[in-house]
C-alpha cells in the first residue's frame, strides 16, 4: 500500500487541479446561444423543418436561424493534446517527487536506529 501513496497523491493533485482549471476556464467563455435555445440537428431544409414546427403547433418557428456546425480544427486538437501532455508530465513529476520524499522519510529514520 505504501507504494500506491505517491500515486494516489499525484493523481488527486494532478485532477484537483484539472477541475480548478475547466472550472475557471468554463467562466471566461460566453455561450453563444440565449439560454432558451435548442440545437436540433436534422436533414430537412430551413423551409422543410420551419413548416414541421409550425404543424407541431411552435407559431416561433418563424424565427429559426440555422447555422452549420464544422469539425474542431487542428489547432484546437493540438492544444487539447498538448493539455493531456501537460497533466501526464504534472502526474510523473509529482509521482517522483513524492516517491523521493517518501524514501528519504524512511531512510532518515533507519539511520536514527
Amino acid at each position: 500500500m505504501k507504494k500506491l501513496i505517491p500515486y494516489i497523491l499525484a493523481y488527486l493533485i494532478v485532477a484537483a487541479g484539472t477541475a480548478v482549471y475547466s472550472h475557471l476556464a468554463g467562466h471566461t467563455y460566453h455561450n453563444p446561444y440565449p439560454p432558451n435555445s435548442v440545437t436540433v440537428i436534422t436533414t430537412l431544409s430551413h423551409d422543410q423543418l420551419a413548416a414541421k414546427l409550425q404543424q407541431v403547433g411552435l407559431p416561433e418557428a418563424q424565427h429559426i436561424e440555422t447555422m452549420t456546425v464544422r469539425p474542431a480544427p487542428s489547432l484546437s486538437l493540438t492544444v487539447h493534446f498538448l493539455m493531456f501532455a501537460v497533466y501526464l508530465a504534472a502526474f510523473a513529476v509529482l509521482t517522483h517527487v513524492f516517491q523521493r520524499v517518501l524514501q528519504a522519510d524512511v531512510s532518515d529514520s533507519s539511520h536514527a536506529a
